[in-house]
Order: structure tokens, then sequence, then C-alpha cells
């Protein structure tokens, strides 16, 4: 049975999944790597029984320590290839920003991180069987075009940053959904919500605040797709 641990970072949050093995979704912000062993540690795991280091996607909130995991174990790490020049660049690129508000937080979210070289482009993955990991693998574009989320056997979802919980990144009503702050395409934003609420989930883990109860996305969707 797999189990579902969030790790709230300092604007983001990353995902330790336990199973028949364990994997790493996201690694936060840079300078976080510290963060997440203390966690790993708190539930028994050592940073050398990670199998995988998954990224939802990109942005240095959810790529930023990667390296300085890396450089103390050699961890498989995998990324859709859409988001592949910001990894090995360790710059987010040109942020697509929605709101007046949305402009105000770049320069605080928009960091250089440490690039890296994924082991694994997922581009072509519907599951991740090959890493002995009983989940569905889903691209799901439009906060970037690399974006991915991961369906497990549990009626979880992680979503990444397809959507938000809350406001101000969670640090309020963290369970009510809504879109991120950053959209780079906004009907293939669509699609991919569309295509997470045709799957058998019940509950979506998201990159900030969360996690979302499947039926109140549902709702949330039928209101807001048409409004904005």
């Amino acid at each position: 049975m797999t189990v579902i641990h969030q790790i709230p970072l300092s604007i983001s949050n990353s995902y330790l999944v336990k199973g028949a093995v364990n994997i790493l979704i996201d690694t936060g912000s840079p300078g976080e790597g510290k963060k997440i062993i203390r966690f790993l540690h708190k539930h028994n795991v050592e940073l050398r029984d990670i199998s995988l280091i998954l990224h939802t996607h990109g942005h240095s909130d959810h790529c930023g320590s990667t390296r300085e995991l890396l450089d103390q174990c050699n961890i498989p790490t995998a990324l859709h290839s859409g988001d592949l020049k910001m990894v090995t660049t360790g710059s987010n690129g040109p942020i697509a920003t929605t709101t007046v508000f949305s402009k105000i937080l770049v320069p605080f979210v928009d960091k250089p991180y440490a690039p890296f070289t994924p082991d694994y482009l997922v581009d072509s993955m519907k599951d991740l069987s090959s890493f002995g990991i009983d989940a569905t693998l889903v691209h799901t574009p439009g906060h970037s075009m690399g974006s991915v989320s991961i369906g497990f056997d549990n009626g979880d979802m992680i979503i990444g940053d397809l959507l938000m919980g809350g406001w101000l990144g969670g640090l309020f009503f963290p369970t009510l959904p809504d879109y991120h702050y950053f959209i780079e395409d906004r009907p293939l934003l669509h699609s991919s919500i569309e295509n997470i609420l045709t799957r058998p989930a019940q509950r979506y883990w998201v990159g900030h605040g969360g996690p979302l109860k499947a039926k109140d996305v549902t709702k949330w969707y039928g209101v807001n797709r048409f409004s904005t």
C-alpha cells in the first residue's frame, strides 16, 4: 500500500512516497536538502533508501535542492523534457504571470539553482513500473510545458503546480482549490485539469497548500473554467 507524506518546505511541498520502494517527488527551493533529509529520518528513511527523485516540473521551488541531494547520494532523477532546459541551466526562464500580485511575487520565487541533468526523461512513460512503483504517470502541461502528475493505487494523485491550495501558496485555507499564480498556457492547463478529473483519484496533493479533495476540485472547476 502506498503512503504519501507531505514535506512542507519554505514555499513549496515535496513528497516522500513509501511503498514497495521509496521515492522523493520534488526537492523544494535551493538550500532545503537538509530539511528533506531530516524529514526522511523522522520516517525511518535514509537518503540512500530513495530509489528515484521525480520532478513534477522544472521550477526552482521544485528542483532547487536536487543537486544538493545528489552530491550526497547518487540517486536516479527523472523529469519531462518540456522542462529540461530549466534544470540543465538552473534557471526558470521567463515566468508567465497572471495577475498584478503574481508580478509582485516573481522576485521572491525566481531564484537560480544548481543545475543537473536528469537520468530519465519521462515523456513516453505511462507508469513508473520500471522503477518498481505502482503509479500512473500523466503529462499535465499548462503551468509549465513539462509538468507531470502521478496517480497512485490508494486514490491519491500528486499534481505539482497544476493547481494550488488556498491563498499565498497555501498559507491560508490550504484545502481550497485555486489556480497557480503562474500559468504558461491556460487552455493547456484546462485540458490537463480535465484530464486528471477523468481519472479515479479521490485526493490531489499539490506543490503549494493542499491536499485537495477531488469533489472540491470538480465543483471549483465547474465554476471557474469559464470565468478567467
